[in-house]
Order: C-alpha cells, then sequence, then structure tokens
C-alpha cells in the first residue's frame, strides 16, 4: 500500500487484516517470518516507520503526536475492514493510540488489540532519557537491551547511518506517556515476558482503556517476540480459530 505498511502476501479476500507494530529500531523483519504461520483468512500488515527498509529516506519522526497523524494519513484505507492490531513495546503505545484517533475520526475499533511486551501507556517507557546519551553510551545501552541487531552494533557505518532512526525511536519512547481517559469498546490482551522487568501492576494497567482485559505469560525477557515466537503466534492463532470463528457468527 505504501512504505508505512508492508503487506508480505496479500490476500484480498482476507477475512481480517493483522497490522503489527515493532517495538523501538524494529522494523519489517520482527513479523515477516509469521506470514507463512498465520491463518489464509488473516493478511498479515507490518508497519515501517520512516527511517528504516524501503522507509529509509523518509526523516524519523521524533514525537507521538505527529507519528500517529502521519500514520493514521496513510493506514486509514485499512481500518475501514475488520482488523486486529498487534504491538510490541513501543509498538504497543503507537498501536494504542492509532485506536484513539481512529474512533475520534469515526471509524471503528479494532476486533481486539495485543499490547505485548509494554507496561500501561500511562507509564514512561524510561525514568531518563536514553535518547540524549553521547554515541557511545547510547550504542552501548542497545547492547544492554539486546534488541538491536549484532551485524549493526558491530558495524561502524551501519550504526552510524541508524543512529538517528533508534535516538528518533527512544525519544518517542523516552517522552510519550497517556494523560487521557478513553473507553475503547474492544478487548485487549497482554502479552508480557517472564522474565520482563515489567510488574502486575503495570500490566493490569492496559485494563482501564478497554472493554475486556486478558493477560498472558510468555517464557523469556523483553524481547521474547524475538526469541519464542511460537508461542507469540500460538496466542494469535488461538485466537483466529476461537474468537475470529464467533465474531464472524
Amino acid at each position: 500500500m505504501s512504505k508505512w505498511c508492508v503487506t508480505p502476501k496479500p490476500r484480498p479476500n482476507a477475512d481480517v487484516k493483522l497490522i503489527c507494530f515493532p517495538y523501538a529500531g524494529g522494523g519489517v523483519s520482527v513479523f515477516y517470518p509469521w506470514v507463512d504461520l498465520l491463518p489464509d483468512n488473516v493478511e498479515l500488515n507490518i508497519i515501517q516507520l520512516p527511517g528504516r527498509g524501503s522507509h529509509f529516506s523518509a526523516e524519523p519522526i521524533a514525537d507521538m503526536t505527529s507519528l500517529v497523524e502521519s500514520l493514521f494519513s496513510e493506514l486509514a484505507p485499512i481500518l475501514h475492514s475488520d482488523y486486529i492490531l498487534f504491538g510490541h513495546s513501543l509498538g504497543s503505545r503507537i498501536g494504542f493510540e492509532l485506536i484513539i484517533r481512529a474512533i475520534r475520526a469515526g471509524l471503528k475499533p479494532p476486533l481486539h488489540f495485543f499490547a505485548s511486551g509494554s507496561a500501561g501507556p500511562q507509564r514512561k517507557c524510561f525514568d531518563r532519557k536514553v535518547y540524549e546519551l553521547p554515541d557511545v553510551d547510547f550504542i552501548q545501552e542497545l547492547k544492554d537491551m539486546k534488541g538491536t541487531p549484532a551485524e549493526i552494533l558491530e558495524n561502524k557505518e551501519l550504526i552510524e547511518l541508524h543512529l538517528p532512526m533508534l535516538r528518533s525511536d527512544f525519544k518517542v519512547a523516552g517522552e510519550y506517556s497517556y494523560k487521557g481517559n478513553v473507553n475503547i469498546p474492544s478487548p485487549v490482551t497482554v502479552l508480557f515476558g517472564k522474565d520482563d522487568a515489567i510488574s502486575d501492576e503495570e500490566i493490569d494497567m492496559w485494563g482501564m482503556y478497554f472493554s475486556d482485559f486478558s493477560r498472558v505469560e510468555c517464557s523469556g525477557g523483553h524481547f521474547f517476540i524475538d526469541t519464542h515466537p511460537h508461542q507469540v503466534i500460538a496466542q494469535l492463532n488461538l485466537y483466529f480459530e476461537t474468537q475470529l470463528a464467533t465474531n464472524a457468527a
């Protein structure tokens, strides 16, 4: 559809569109392997933010409001269909804000929202401005988080190319917190890593904004979506096999 949204295998007759938002610094590769693991009646759409992949030449956007506004203008055609959102970490927060923007525009909310690897949106991701650190310290932070590919972090030319995008993503993640009050008429399922630092209280905060709330513990740490992807796919496919069939009926 556009550089903002990559559809690995278009399925024009699909019953529902699954729209996936990667974590800070992430791109299409986070979700691309899912395409052959989902049912044939589900079309996978992967958000590709500016500054990466085929969207590399575009200037990264460093504030949530501008990012969501640009994203909404690109995704509006998809949001007229039945859709489900999945976001991991920063992607959960972008997805949450996109839902609010869609409702404000008079569009229907998602059939379901999967918020993965994130505390409730009223909590900031970081307690300090990681994105303002000098390059050496910022890169060390990325290494410690273990979410950025080593081939980028260990290659001087590659990391220099990607630093503007990474700093931009981490600025969005570091400055954003939701301060409003919204009632979204969709259920939310929160997936979290058993070894992640997110507390039960922070996980449960998501339930304040949705019509129904459930939580699923996954093996692994913050990046369980990378280290244990099949358990995430299993949860999605369980939904497609049960709830999606119920909605269709």
